[in-house]
């Protein structure tokens, strides 16, 4: 039984500006089931081509001119065909983009100045870790959203990254991850729907629509987590301490023409020395990993 993941992003502007990265796990031949449900679902009318819930909450784009109670009837056709799918597992991993930016920005080179580095490799360790303890064997494809200017920074370190797993979820990752687009992988959309939803329920615990409705997408085991400000504080110092050439590419040109030469390096079959500062600096972030996973799971 083969078993992809697909995860997708929503982002708040108030607050912390929390960004909440969802996911759902589902053996492949019942993903395939869900997206002709899903297809007919969207095909029903009044028919719209694709599901994005920004979109939906602002009634426009596909939802332009549609009424609030047609919206959420919609929205309930839809839930219904992720909820009869039954995903085996659903997660989800928030960040805060405010603290992320305040501490860890400004001593991380442009590009790894966002939280979706931190944010795509918490979800997928997040996955592996929690499969490798429940005994799963089979690995799992990893599929996220497309993120403009974001996907080939995030592409190029990240197997670095996954390396330093321990060995049983480091084998549940399908190397590499890759990225879709939502109008061609519907589970992205399911995953729009569960990331959405799980932020607005976060947000707004007082909207009984939402919250019936975020609870009602998610599968039975739902596994949830938060980088927390400690995590981040010690990425922040990690950075800025050990690699501080990093923090000379901070320019798109200067970021641009290194990540040419890094690209270059990976295909002449360059991997990161080890024994020296490189090494320190992945010991200390996988320690924080360690220490958050821990934590997360008392």
């Amino acid at each position: 039984m083969d078993f992809s993941a697909y995860f997708d992003d929503s982002g708040s502007d108030s607050g912390g500006r929390d960004l909440v990265f969802a996911g759902l796990v589902n053996a492949d031949d019942a993903w395939d089931q869900f997206g002709l449900a899903w297809s007919a679902a969207l095909s029903e009318p009044p028919t719209i081509g694709h599901l994005k819930m920004v979109e939906a909450n602002g009634l426009r784009g596909q939802f332009a001119g549609w009424s609030r109670d047609a919206r959420d009837q919609k929205l309930e056709t839809l839930a219904n065909v992720l909820h009869r799918s039954r995903p085996r597992w659903t997660f989800d991993i928030s960040i805060s983009r405010a603290e992320y930016e305040r501490v860890v920005s400004p001593t991380t080179p442009r590009g790894l100045s966002t939280p979706y580095f931190a944010a795509t490799f918490g979800a997928t360790s997040m996955v592996a870790r929690y499969l490798a303890s429940e005994g799963i064997s089979t690995p799992v494809r990893f599929v996220f959203d497309e993120q403009d200017g974001v996907s080939a920074d995030i592409a190029l370190f990240f197997d670095y990254m996954v390396e330093n797993l321990d060995p049983v979820s480091r084998a549940l990752i399908k190397m590499p991850i890759r990225y879709g687009n939502d109008m061609r992988d519907l589970a992205l959309q399911a995953a729009d729907m569960l990331a959405w939803h799980i932020r607005r329920q976060s947000e707004s615990n007082d909207d009984t629509a939402i919250t019936r409705r975020s609870e009602y997408i998610r599968s039975d085991t739902h596994i949830e987590a938060r980088v927390p400000s400690y995590m981040l504080d010690r990425w922040g110092a990690v950075f800025a301490e050990a690699l501080p050439i990093l923090q000379t590419l901070k320019t798109k040109g200067e970021w641009q023409r290194f990540r040419s030469i890094a690209a270059q390096a990976k295909l002449d079959g360059f991997k990161p020395p080890h024994g020296d500062e490189t090494e320190d600096v992945l010991a200390k972030i996988r320690a924080a990993w360690d220490e958050f996973r821990e934590r997360n799971q008392r």
